[in-house]
């Protein structure tokens, strides 16, 4: 009987390689773990089959962070290479085929969603009423949504901030200034603009630090030399919204992510007086190269129209 080499007839794109390239992502096991609701055993057990199968170690301990081995980020580049592969054959065989059925995923931040569902998704329902559109929303971990679209992970995303990636196709538009969300009865409400020293003085609610807003909202404290300590933190622009309707603390957006409460009266937007807030980008993302399927590009179209 031949001896079998380290690696020879194996699927290296399996199960397997696909733990790996969480742990990678969240840096470390238990992290990957928890991200993907696992026993923590369970990812070790197989990135180990895996390593063990190559002959060679995969992962590294730098600090208290695992990281990949040369190896390791080459079976994981693999891995990245072949999802978007079958990704883009399965876009390819729809065609072919001339199906309207299928799937689209879109991430859209949640401070984005009530243009999306109210400028976009209705009208994407009536042109393909069989596909299903899976909305991702939310604060994302481990990936922010410009990474989850260069990986395949999702087909569109709406993104804020500067973005700058060649993997991607970026259309970037204004979303008007950066405003201080507070109840009507709050000591700014009736302020024409806001300072930062000023809003400073108040309890404020952050998002997390992952966030696009919260980069930008620490971005303009950083840049005025203002040090400030949220009095609440949650993961939802929806829930931030939600406690400033309170009259409890003061959240950030812009007017538009917040029109709903806005125009119903539970939330007056006050601008925040520093030139960095006085205009905020959001940017609609693809993946550069990737033939989108007939839905998904219509999508596309129509979200070129949202702001």
């Amino acid at each position: 009987m031949a001896t079998k080499t380290p690696g020879s007839g194996m699927e290296l794109l399996d199960r397997r390689a696909f733990y790996l390239y969480q742990v990678c992502s969240c840096g470390g096991i238990r992290a990957a773990a928890e991200h993907l609701h696992l026993n923590p055993s369970v990812i070790s057990r197989q990135v180990r089959s895996l390593e063990r199968e190559l002959g060679m170690a995969l992962l590294e301990r730098r600090g208290r962070q695992v990281v990949p081995t040369e190896a390791g980020a080459l079976v994981n580049d693999s891995f990245l290479a072949q999802r978007r592969l079958n990704s883009e054959l399965g876009d390819t065989l729809s065609r072919l085929r001339n199906l309207q059925l299928g799937k689209v995923v879109v991430s859209v931040g949640d401070g984005f969603i009530e243009s999306f569902i109210n400028a976009v998704l209705h009208r994407v329902a009536e042109r393909y009423p069989d596909v299903m559109i899976d909305i991702r929303t939310g604060i994302y971990h481990p990936h922010e949504p410009h990474e989850m679209v260069a990986n395949d992970e999702v087909d569109i995303a709406v993104t804020y901030g500067p973005v700058s990636d060649s993997r991607l196709v970026v259309h970037s538009f204004r979303r008007g200034p950066l405003c201080a969300l507070v109840a009507p009865g709050h000591p700014i409400a009736e302020e024409e603009t806001v300072s930062l020293a000023e809003l400073a003085r108040h309890k404020l609610i952050f998002l997390p630090d992952v966030s696009g807003t919260q980069r930008f909202v620490n971005e303009v404290f950083r840049a005025e030399g203002q040090l400030v300590t949220p009095a609440y933190r949650c993961n939802l622009h929806s829930i931030s919204r939600r406690i400033a309707c309170a009259g409890i603390g003061v959240a950030f957006m812009t007017a538009a992510a917040a029109g709903e409460e806005v125009a119903a009266g539970k939330l007056r937007a006050v601008p925040v007086d520093h030139p960095m807030a006085a205009s905020s980008q959001a940017n609609l993302v693809r993946r550069a190269g990737r033939r989108l399927s007939p839905a998904a590009g219509y999508l596309w179209k129509v979200m070129l129209a949202m702001q």
